[in-house]
């Protein structure tokens, strides 16, 4: 039945049929052809693409085959020619970038972003875990935002432009993470887009090294990027403890202490375990490094605050008994560790809830990032700089699960004027003090 269709179409070829394969081929050379094809009882139209080692590609178009067509069959020939030339792709994949919504019917080929970034997202990118993929969601928006920017981008190097304007500021900072993750997804995304998948021309290739630095930036001079963190100081620490215990946020506060007087990191409460106020923690850091490696169980003890004596047994206490539970996006973070959104949710549950606590708001001006793991922080400044003896270095990286140059590279380092002059007095003090005794 097709074959007779077909035999009978191409006999009786009326006028419009002729004058319409004149035009293409004078516009594109004789590789190109049209006829009528029969599918589910509709005559529609067959698009034949001759290579010059003869081999051929085909297609079939919803378009119906008739006279009112003809000027719609020209034009989108026009369509899969250039972009068989502008992408380097087959006859197919042109027409699954213009009948696939990735690039608009027409004689200007606008490009659908919207389709394009919703394709790298849920389907090149659909394996992530939920917290990648949502920090991914939010750079794909900002290239939206970007690209129907003024003046519209028509190139890589416009859209970068475009984006670092919108978005690079001072809470995005010269130099920073921030602005390399953000540039990093956008340079993947066009690489995917124009390498992978040809739904973009050259023209839309990612930056160059170069150019690409440019927008990163570098850390000024006298500002030295750093990880170090700042510890949340003692009594603002005590204070904090007391406004949450003032509240009744009594299991945020129990992981306040945990991290803070015990030294461990927040994802680490998952896997704790209590038995005799024995604490056993499974050492968990996730990173490309550590991912594969088997973990770790050490015991931890308390490093107890000036006026908190014995706050950090009575938590463990009250953790064993049951009198203290952790607050229920907590509870339901944990539930979930096992799974693809891995620890990290544990600590961005928890970061959130202290984030909305007030006295964290009136504490957070005082200092320069003053963070959750700021509590950790506490633990390694004040077991070497506020303990008489100072503990040893060895001993304070077994209790924190780590190695002394992962301690003396990230929780070493930070000091200031100020604490540099009080360690300098205390210790003329304690001199002084031993020549007096020993003049006697």
């Amino acid at each position: 039945m097709l074959l007779e269709v077909f035999f009978v179409a191409e006999m009786k070829s009326p006028k419009w049929v002729a004058t319409t394969r004149q035009l293409i081929k004078s516009n594109h050379g004789f590789g190109w052809s049209i006829s009528g094809w029969e599918r589910n009882n509709k005559l529609i139209t067959k698009v034949v693409y001759r290579y010059q080692d003869g081999s051929r590609n085909s297609i079939l178009v919803d378009l119906e085959w008739a006279s009112d067509n003809s000027g719609k069959m020209i034009n989108l020939i026009e369509e899969l020619a250039d972009l068989m030339e502008e992408r380097s792709v087959d006859l197919g994949k042109a027409y699954e970038l213009i009948n696939g919504g990735k690039i608009s019917k027409g004689i200007k080929k606008e490009i659908n972003w919207e389709a394009l970034t919703d394709e790298f997202i849920y389907d090149e990118r659909g394996n992530r875990r939920a917290t990648t993929k949502r920090d991914l969601m939010t750079r794909m928006y900002r290239t939206l935002q970007a690209v129907n920017a003024k003046p519209r981008p028509r190139n890589a190097e416009q859209l970068f432009k475009n984006y670092a304007e919108l978005f690079f500021d001072r809470n995005m900072p010269k130099g920073g993470v921030g602005r390399k993750r953000n540039m990093g997804d956008l340079r993947a995304f066009l690489n995917w887009a124009v390498l992978e998948k040809k739904y973009l021309g050259v023209e839309w290739l990612p930056l160059t090294s170069k150019q690409y630095s440019k927008y990163v930036g570098a850390v000024p001079k006298g500002k030295k990027k750093s990880r170090i963190r700042e510890p949340i100081s003692t009594p603002d620490l005590e204070m904090l403890l007391e406004a949450l215990k003032r509240e009744n946020k009594l299991g945020l506060r129990a992981i306040v202490v945990l991290s803070a007087v015990y030294g461990i990191r927040i994802s680490e409460i998952a896997n704790m375990k209590i038995k005799d106020n024995k604490v056993e923690i499974t050492t968990l850091k996730q990173n490309v490094k550590t991912m594969l490696e088997e973990p770790h169980v050490r015991t931890v003890e308390p490093l107890n605050l000036p006026n908190l004596a014995k706050e950090g047994e009575k938590i463990i206490s009250d953790l064993e008994s049951g009198k203290i539970k952790y607050p229920d996006p907590i509870l339901r973070a944990i539930a979930k560790s096992d799974d693809e959104e891995g620890y990290k949710l544990i600590g961005e549950r928890f970061g959130k809830m202290l984030n909305r606590f007030w006295f964290w708001k009136e504490l957070k001006p005082k200092y320069s990032n003053l963070v959750p793991y700021s509590f950790r922080h506490s633990f390694a400044w004040r077991a070497s700089m506020e303990t008489t003896p100072a503990l040893p270095l060895r001993t304070i990286c077994s209790y924190m699960g780590h190695d002394p140059k992962t301690h003396l590279t990230y929780y070493g380092k930070w000091s200031n004027d100020a604490e540099n002059k009080k360690r300098m007095e205390e210790a003329n003090k304690n001199n002084a003090e031993k020549y007096a005794l020993a003049r006697t």
